[in-house]
């Protein structure tokens, strides 16, 4: 198992979509229902974790097992910045268009 990074998580819908692509591209049809499934969790849950983008560590390691043909050692992850962006340099860029 990989170890986790700070302020990085693995984006959801992005790993289900990527997932259902990959196993198309290999000729299965794959469904949120069947993924649901397979991964021992129900639809409700799936679409939970699907709209919320968020899902535990071991969903995602169980979904590289149970896809590893279509998915492999995937990770699609999301950088968390933590810091304030400060955009006040922003005006000048405009004044010198």
């Amino acid at each position: 198992m990989r170890k986790k990074k700070e302020n990085v998580r693995e984006v959801f819908p992005a790993t289900i979509d990527r997932l259902i692509e990959r196993a198309q591209d290999a000729g299965k049809t794959l469904t949120d229902t069947a993924i649901a499934g397979e991964l021992g969790i129900s639809i409700e849950t799936f679409r939970l974790y699907y709209q919320k983008d968020k899902a535990p560590s071991e969903i995602f390691d169980q979904m590289r097992k149970t896809f590893k043909p279509f998915i492999g050692t995937l990770y699609i992850e999301r950088v968390v910045l933590t810091d304030e962006f400060d955009d006040s340099d922003e005006s000048d860029l405009d004044d010198e268009e």
